[in-house]
Formats: C-alpha cells, structure tokens, sequence
C-alpha cells in the first residue's frame, strides 16, 4: 500500500531536491498548473513509460485530487517500489498559500474553474 505524502513533506523533499514528482493528469490538465519540476506521465501511459522514472529518489505520484495518483502509487508499491501519492493533488496544493512550488502558465480564471 502506498503511504500519502503531504503538501509540508513534499516542499521539503522539492528544496533538498531528494523527490521525484510524476503528474499522471492529462496533457491539457497539466497545461493549465502544474508543480515545478515535474514529469508528465499520464496514468495510461504509467507502465510503459516507467523506466523514465528516477527510482533512486522517493517517487511522488499527484494528479487533481489524489485518486488517480493513488492508483498510480499503489500499482508501484506492489512492485516493492518506494512510491508515495500526494493527498489531495495538486487542488490542496493550490489551496495551500504557503505552497510556493507551482507552476501557472495559464489563466487565473481557468485554473480557478479548473481547481473550483
């Protein structure tokens, strides 16, 4: 079972650079915000894609709320992978002001339609 990792855990983990963060949204969800530094992995292309995943680091999966990245933590975790998901994605990320780690590009109407 994949353990959560929260939004404090993971701003210590981006600073000592010690994580590897996986977004398995979409394309065009990840076109809108997006935490810096991450590698687009969408989770349908997760298994395919895995040797672009730097295993020597903690890994963090995230998407938009939490249940996608929990499946893509859990589908590694059972492999004996150190593999975390991020609770409440990228929307608690957004939520939380001292959270200063995203990236975005698009515009502040659509990611606040976006993010609800």
């Amino acid at each position: 079972m994949p353990k959560d990792i929260f939004i404090t855990e993971l701003s210590d983990l981006i600073k000592s650079g010690q994580a590897e963060i996986i977004d398995v949204r979409e394309p065009d969800e990840y076109k809108l915000i997006r935490i810096k530094g991450a590698k687009l992995i969408p989770g349908s292309e997760l298994a395919a894609r895995q040797e672009e995943i730097d295993w020597q680091k903690p890994v963090v999966f995230y998407c938009r709320s939490g249940v996608r990245s929990r499946l893509a933590a859990n589908f590694f975790a059972r492999q004996g992978r150190e593999a975390f998901n991020l609770s409440g994605g990228i929307k608690a990320c957004y939520k939380d002001k001292s959270f200063d780690n995203l990236e975005i590009p698009a515009a502040v109407e659509a990611v606040n339609e976006y993010l609800g």
